[in-house]
């Protein structure tokens, strides 16, 4: 068995050469001694007896040092034997005009890139790292789309959400509104906000649009009617007054302190004056956006949506290759695809699931119950648990909003035990306050009719036990739900919202105003001026979420299907798909 070196740093790296020479150092050295010291004894005979035992003794040391010596350099070497490396020398300027052939190299590259007039360059964001990286697109590229039912192809009065996205993203329109709800200008350079009632836009003069270009638009969809998908929002103008060229003012009829975000609607073209990049046309088989002005570094020349009757037929165009993307709603959608090799994007279609509490709930109305219960509940587990590949978790009943709860055990108990709550022989907490005994039970409120519902409740039950909160289900109809909630007669109900992409939620604000912090913050969007506005509804989202008002449980998805070879969809979501369509486009291996 070879030794094993346990420390490798102990012994000393030398070659068998010098070992050997060594030796033989030690051997002639130990032989000279010996015979140096014979002579010397002879002639030591008239020495003292003291004299001799010193001798004596001297000489045994002597011996025995140089056997340690012989013993030393006799060992079988533990180490390595390492040869000194030699460095090589290599001129300074050598290293430079290396440096130079290289860079010539690379610029020659370069300039026959920039030649090749196919190919184009956009910059493209990853949705999770956020880093830009250049990928090549293909120029003046027609981009393919499949849709079922698409009944109706005028886009001012059709419903379907896909086409009015196009129309929206390829239209000028005063404002954009960001995925955080910040503003974007566009054809407006300014807008004021006089009061919740009155708002007054400046005009960009870039756009060569003018006042009467705004009113056209306007009185044009109010023409089109309750068919038009922004005919809500444009209802609630009172009078529109023309200051000047391009200032005017609107009134409405109500207070609205987020009417900013209504006005990101599509412009009309107004006396053949264009109002986007794209000319929309429709026919029997889908619709087609042409782009008005060809330019020579556009992505994309067209966008083509094809009108199928089924699924089935959409699929089978995609997995041929005659259509780029699709849009799947169902885990049986996705089976239909096969083994093909495909991109994948989920996005919130609106559709959402919370609970809401009862603020008059004397339990409920505590932060350290809503806390821990939203701490208890695993709402990954209850979206896995749902057999639904088309749902993902919310927290506030903003669509963009980024803030996100915790699933904590622990951090439920140490929550309730700090604010005086204490187990009873069942498990569940309760607490001794002005002479009587508080259990933390919480009634909840259930469509009966709606298994799913009823399904998540039972998971929110035991998670929420798990903790030591009781949760007696209540499973009614929707109209006798509807008059508990009314009179007040419950702490918490599940309950299904409908979420679009304007961070409007004053229609839940009876459920979310629970006490004077989200009063205050309530109020302090109301009161905003224009500016301030994006940065007071992120903090009306951070007191929500401080003061737990609700908690979000999930929100439908629906999955953006499309080929390999297509790039441009890594940052969409509701109403936002087509919102970066310059970005959009096939890749250039």
């Amino acid at each position: 068995m070879s030794a094993k070196i346990i420390d490798s740093h102990r012994y000393k790296t030398i070659t068998k050469t010098q070992v050997d020479k060594k030796r033989k150092n030690v051997e002639n050295s130990f032989k000279s001694n010996k015979k140096s010291y014979k002579k010397s004894n002879k002639y030591s005979t008239n020495d003292s007896n003291n004299s001799f035992i010193s001798n004596l003794r001297i000489k045994k040391l002597r011996e025995r040092k140089l056997e340690r010596e012989m013993l030393l350099y006799s060992r079988p070497q533990r180490t390595v034997i390492k040869e000194p490396k030699q460095k090589v020398y290599i001129p300074k300027s050598f290293g430079i005009i290396c440096a130079i052939l290289v860079l010539i190299v690379l610029v020659y590259i370069s300039a026959k890139i920039m030649k090749l007039d196919e190919v184009i360059t956009a910059n493209v964001f990853n949705n999770s790292q956020k880093e830009q990286e250049n990928i090549n697109l293909e120029k003046n590229y027609n981009l393919s789309i499949g849709l079922t039912a698409l009944n109706n192809t005028n886009v001012n009065t059709s419903t379907n959400l896909i086409l009015n996205d196009i129309y929206k993203a390829t239209s000028l329109s005063l404002i954009k509104v960001e995925q955080d709800y910040s503003l974007k200008y566009q054809v407006a350079r300014n807008i004021a906000k006089n009061s919740n009632k009155e708002y007054v836009i400046t005009l960009n003069e870039d756009y060569n649009l003018d006042v009467d270009d705004i009113v056209f638009s306007i009185d044009s969809i109010m023409s089109f009617g309750e068919s038009n998908m922004y005919y809500d929002r444009l209802s609630i103008i009172e009078n529109v007054d023309k200051l000047s060229k391009y200032e005017l003012k609107l009134t409405l009829k109500d207070d609205n302190p987020y009417f900013i975000y209504y006005l990101d609607f599509p412009l009309l073209d107004n006396e053949n004056k264009i109002t986007g990049e794209y000319i929309y046309n429709s026919d029997e088989s889908g619709v087609t956006f042409t782009r008005a002005n060809l330019r020579q570094d556009t992505t994309l020349e067209s966008i083509r949506i094809n009108n199928y009757n089924t699924v089935d037929e959409v699929v089978d165009e995609f997995v041929n290759g005659n259509i780029d993307l699709f849009f799947a709603t169902s885990n049986n959608d996705m089976q239909l695809i096969g083994k093909k090799d495909y991109n994948v994007k989920k996005y919130k279609d609106g559709e959402t699931l919370f609970l809401f509490g009862n603020k008059n709930s004397n339990v409920f109305s505590r932060k350290e119950i809503r806390t821990a219960l939203m701490y208890s509940l695993n709402r990954d587990e209850i979206v896995k648990n749902s057999d639904n590949n088309f749902i993902e978790v919310i927290d506030l009943p903003f669509l963009y909003s980024t803030i996100k709860y915790k699933y904590d055990v622990v951090g439920a108990q140490n929550i309730m035990n700090s604010n005086g709550w204490n187990k009873n022989g069942y498990g569940i907490y309760e607490k001794y306050e002005n002479g009587n005994y508080i259990g933390a039970t919480l009634r909840l409120l259930v469509n009966e009719q709606d298994t799913n519902k009823v399904n998540i409740a039972n998971n929110i039950k035991n998670m929420a036990q798990n903790v030591g909160i009781n949760i007696e289900i209540e499973t009614l109809s929707q109209e006798n739900i509807s008059q508990r909630v009314q009179s007040g007669n419950y702490d918490i109900v599940l309950a299904s919202v409908y979420l679009n992409e304007t961070p409007n939620i004053s229609f839940l604000k009876n459920y979310l105003n629970i006490n004077e912090e989200t009063d205050q913050a309530f109020l302090q969007v109301e009161n905003s001026n224009a500016e301030d506005l994006p940065q007071n509804i992120q903090n009306l989202e951070y007191v929500l979420s401080n003061e737990v008002a609700c908690i979000g449980i999930y929100a439908r998805n629906i999955n953006l299907v499309y080929q390999k070879y297509i790039s441009g969809f890594d940052n969409i979501n509701y109403m936002k798909i087509f919102y970066n369509i310059n970005n959009i486009g096939k890749i250039i291996e």
